[in-house]
């Protein structure tokens, strides 16, 4: 999504009257002056002495006033270290030299840092919202769009290029697997666009079912778009709502011929919490509300990136809930690779090649199987996976992705 600059709104009768104030005493050349004071319009009257009025006077003061206190506070408050309600870190100060500000890449660099770090950015960037969306009634401000289905969302059109890109890596990914002579299925998560009551320019689910088959044609696909709906997605978020996705859940476990979720599962609540969409929106929204299916019976181990050894954790931590993505709390987040076990399950294996919405998928399938291992290839390489995991022959293998990987290849390591 494209960096919002603050949008600051100048009165323009007080501009107007700055400019007649330094075109009298001066600091305009004299043509522009005589411009200025040229005869009344509509009955009204004009001074073209060089005595600025104290109308004229107060708006110049006002102005300089403005701009001055703006200038002060981005000196003296401090820098911010994330934008929190867009999640995402801020610019740095671009380096200064004599090729860079021969480019413009100094001055482009310094647009995007000053805009980061200006004083009540949040603020302004609610102003430009509400003038885009409710003044202007335009569908979208900078690519974020609102539906009363489904929500907030930046709705990405598919890239078809892409789309045949990614469906390669899986193939390549799949076939290092054939030695194993696994059960290889394959699905894909539909963005929530394609629920809303009007068009959005969103994922285009058909086109990618018809790549996906011509390239993945010795797989089974796992259609689970008509087992979800708009409420299953949060309002204000890209992902699905755990608690809402047992359908889904059970149409995977079902085709690969697993026991469906347990009709006892407890659901418990984490608390509100508003999504990426709503920061990046800057406009009052609605929360949405964290549940989670409860699971004693799991086991977990994740993958440390410094020790390179499995360390156990919890399903749910709680704790990130708190922290600057919420969603992070389903199995801690972006981790390479995790393992579930559980010993109330029939002994049957399955790895899941997931990305984001798989921390909250995989502790549903983890009900049916004895031992689940999740890998993301956005964090580890396919080259090295087995250095850290054995395969169990036989065993399940499920690859799903939402559209936001399948319209990005480059990021999956395959």
């Amino acid at each position: 999504m494209e960096k919002e600059k603050p949008v600051l709104f100048i009165n323009l009768p007080i501009m107007g009257n700055l400019l007649r104030f330094f075109a009298r005493n001066g600091s305009c050349r004299p043509t522009l002056a005589k411009k200025l004071c040229k005869p009344p319009i509509m009955g009204s009257s004009l001074n073209c002495n060089n005595k600025p009025t104290p109308r004229e006077l107060i708006a110049a003061l006002v102005f300089i006033a403005f701009i001055g206190v703006f200038f002060i506070l981005n000196i003296v408050l401090p820098s911010p270290q994330i934008l929190v309600s867009e999640r995402r870190v801020p610019a740095r100060f671009p380096e200064v030299s004599g090729k860079a500000i021969q480019t413009g890449t100094f001055m482009h660099g310094f647009e995007d840092y000053a805009a980061d770090h200006f004083v009540f950015r949040d603020f302004f960037r609610g102003i430009h919202a509400f003038q885009v969306l409710d003044i202007y009634r335009q569908t979208d401000k900078s690519g974020i769009y609102r539906s009363n289905a489904v929500g907030v969302g930046e709705f990405k059109r598919s890239n078809p290029t892409a789309l045949r890109q990614t469906a390669e890596r899986i193939k390549r990914a799949a076939g290092s697997l054939e030695a194993f002579e696994m059960k290889v299925y394959y699905s894909i998560i539909p963005d929530k666009s394609i629920f809303a009551e009007n068009y959005m320019p969103g994922f285009d689910l058909e086109a990618a079912e018809s790549i996906f088959s011509g390239v993945l044609s010795e797989y089974e696909y796992i259609r689970i778009a008509d087992s979800l709906a708009a409420d299953n997605f949060y309002k204000t978020d890209l992902h699905w709502d755990q608690s809402s996705i047992g359908g889904a859940a059970n149409r995977l476990l079902d085709t690969m011929g697993a026991a469906p979720i347990a009709d006892d599962n407890q659901i418990a609540t984490a608390g509100e919490w508003r999504g990426v969409f709503a920061g990046q929106l800057a406009l009052p929204v609605g929360a949405d509300t964290m549940k989670y299916f409860e699971a004693p019976n799991l086991r977990v181990s994740y993958l440390s990136d410094k020790t390179l050894e499995f360390d156990s954790g919890p399903v749910y931590d709680l704790a990130r809930f708190s922290g600057v993505d919420p969603y992070d709390m389903f199995l801690c987040g972006p981790q390479p690779i995790i393992v579930i076990e559980n010993d109330a399950a029939p002994q049957r294996e399955l790895y899941l090649f997931r990305d984001s919405f798989g921390s909250s998928l995989a502790p549903l399938l983890a009900g049916s199987y004895s031992k689940v291992t999740v890998i993301d290839l956005r964090y580890i390489n396919l080259a090295v996976i087995d250095m850290f995991i054995d395969y169990t022959p036989s065993s399940d293998v499920l690859f799903i992705f939402s559209s936001q990987v399948l319209n990005n290849p480059s990021i999956l390591q395959a």
